[in-house]
């Protein structure tokens, strides 16, 4: 049996800022000079919580409008966008991580 689309999405999320080196404050996404660019761009190099879930969720529909619905809603209920950013920005990677983590187990 397939995993949930939510689930593969947060996990995949996770596989992509796993790495602090990875991870981002402040913005969706960077790329390698540290500009702002698109979650879903070519060159991102570093994502936020969120834009790894934009990320992921992208890399599973090929959607841009779906992708970015299914990444504000897929730690629901754990937790809703505004608290993800919230923790990147102000909490952390090993925060973020940890919040990535009880929303997959919240969803098994």
């Amino acid at each position: 049996m397939s995993k949930p689309l939510k689930l593969q999405i947060i996990e995949n999320a996770k596989a992509l800022i796993q790495d602090e080196r990875n991870w981002c404050r402040g913005q969706l996404a960077r790329d390698a000079d540290g500009l702002s660019v698109n979650a879903t761009d070519s060159g991102v190099v570093r994502r936020c919580a969120l834009g790894a879930l934009v990320s992921a969720a992208y890399q599973l529909t090929h959607d841009h409008r779906q992708a970015y619905d299914l990444a504000i809603n897929a730690l629901r209920p754990t937790c809703g966008s505004a608290t993800l950013v919230s923790t990147n920005d102000m909490s952390g990677h090993t925060a973020v991580l940890a919040l990535l983590d009880e929303a997959r187990r919240r969803g098994e």
